[in-house]
């Protein structure tokens, strides 16, 4: 069982980053041009505001729905 629940929880957290790194070049890369309502160029504030903001929304859902404590130390 404990391997089991590592293995899924390395997968998450692989797909997760894949995903804010798609996610941190798009916004960066291929969003139009124009400021944002901080005053920030547009790519700015997609990229590094509000993505991470979003992605500590998810990671924060993701660690308490996936993931489990887990007793790393063997039985003594």
């Amino acid at each position: 069982m404990k391997h089991s629940q590592i293995h899924r929880e390395v997968i998450w957290t692989l797909w997760l980053t894949l995903f804010y790194v798609i996610g941190w070049v798009g916004c960066a890369y291929f969003s139009p041009n124009g400021q944002g309502w901080l005053g920030f160029p547009l790519w700015f504030e997609l990229a590094c505001v509000y993505l991470p903001l979003v992605f500590i929304l998810l990671v924060s859902l993701v660690i308490k729905t996936i993931f489990q404590e887990i007793e790393l130390e063997g039985d003594e």
